[in-house]
């Protein structure tokens, strides 16, 4: 049996992480950055995160936050989206010190309705620098992870109207933020996908559209939540004037020229589209033309730096033969629930895996 403590995988991404957040601060010291977010702690006792996902960037900024008692020790519960709530107990156990099946614990980012982002080892590596807080005995209280995705069970799900029964992401984050940070007048750290972190959405998506999580807690809970964008570049901070990575500007405070700001300059892909590029998929993202100003859409802006890298994992990890037909088998279900076909990802992984001379 494999027990998942610190094993040499997660050491090395540590530390891999940890150089990319030195990397993006080597122009300034990271403390004024993480000195201004845990002020927002001070007005706010909910703060989320628009999170690029597989960033080493970011997540090496992350492991800076978990590292740092100025921050940390105001959170008492870090709510994600990479998670299944239906395994909450197992990632408390490892949270708190206890050593947990690897399997057991690859189950909490592995059975969610994201069949491949959270495979990088970031996410790994996160669950990890929690683990440590507590270990380390960072703060005075322990640090809890609040898995945020719908409790889904795989193996009842059987079709799309099964999967459908889940398919509210956002409201079931917003839900968990409610139950179990706001309700026990808890501060929360919360981090999920751009889009969930956004509290105005391009004109162009209706009125109808879905809510975001940055949304319905703002609507639900006017002024406890504050949301932080990330700005994805040199040339966007600069348009902006925030000057050198890492800085975190409050969109609200001062004059209002910032907040006056075209969010477009720092918007996420609205859209994408999988197509075929040199023999292999990949995402066509398409941007919104008619987003609102920045100070409509997010209170804050995290400027790390200008490195485009991200984690992926070893394409070997999908050669396991039981994983391999449950994700073809759920990937199937997908298509049928939302139309995202998935399956030409998955088989150019195994064609990269099974073509690596490494491979046994």
């Amino acid at each position: 049996m494999a027990l998942f403590r610190s094993t040499p995988g997660v050491r090395a991404t540590l530390a891999a992480i940890a150089l990319a957040g030195a990397h993006a601060g080597a122009a300034q010291p990271p403390v004024p950055a993480i000195e201004a977010l845990a002020r927002q702690f001070d007005r706010h006792p909910l703060l989320l995160f628009g999170e690029v996902h597989r960033s080493a960037e970011q997540h090496g900024f992350f492991a800076e936050l978990m590292r740092d008692p100025r921050f940390i020790c105001r959170v008492d519960d870090i709510v994600v989206e990479f998670g299944n709530a239906r395994l909450q107990a197992v990632v408390d156990a490892y949270v708190a010190g206890e050593d947990i099946d690897e399997a057991r614990l690859q189950a909490a980012w592995r059975e969610t309705a994201v069949p491949f982002a959270w495979n990088s080892p970031v996410y790994a590596a996160f669950y990890a620098a929690a683990r440590d807080v507590n270990l380390n005995h960072r703060c005075a209280h322990p640090v809890r992870v609040v898995l945020g995705d719908p409790p889904l069970d795989w193996s009842r799900i059987d079709s799309a109207l099964a999967l459908s029964a889940s398919a509210d992401r956002d409201g079931w984050f917003a839900a968990t933020i409610e139950r179990e940070v706001l309700a026990k007048r808890h501060t929360g750290w919360l981090v999920a996908g751009q889009l969930h972190a956004v509290r105005a959405q391009p004109a162009s998506a209706g009125d109808d559209a879905d809510a975001t999580v940055a949304q319905l807690i703002g609507r639900r809970h006017p002024g406890l939540l504050a949301s932080v964008a990330p700005v994805p570049s040199a040339a966007a901070a600069a348009r902006l004037g925030l000057g050198a990575a890492p800085v975190f500007a409050d969109v609200h405070a001062g004059d209002d020229a910032l907040a006056r700001a075209d969010f477009g300059l720092v918007a996420p892909g609205w859209k994408a589209e999988l197509v075929q590029r040199d023999g292999h998929p990949a995402w066509d993202v398409q941007a919104a033309p008619d987003w609102p100003a920045i100070g409509a859409v997010t209170d804050g802006l995290l400027y790390l730096g200008d490195d485009p890298a991200y984690a992926f994992p070893s394409p070997s990890v999908y050669l396991d033969p039981y994983y391999q037909r449950e994700l073809r088998r759920r990937i199937t279900i997908i298509q049928a629930w939302n139309g995202q076909d998935f399956m030409p990802v998955l088989d150019d992984l195994l064609r990269t895996a099974r073509n690596d001379p490494h491979m046994p």
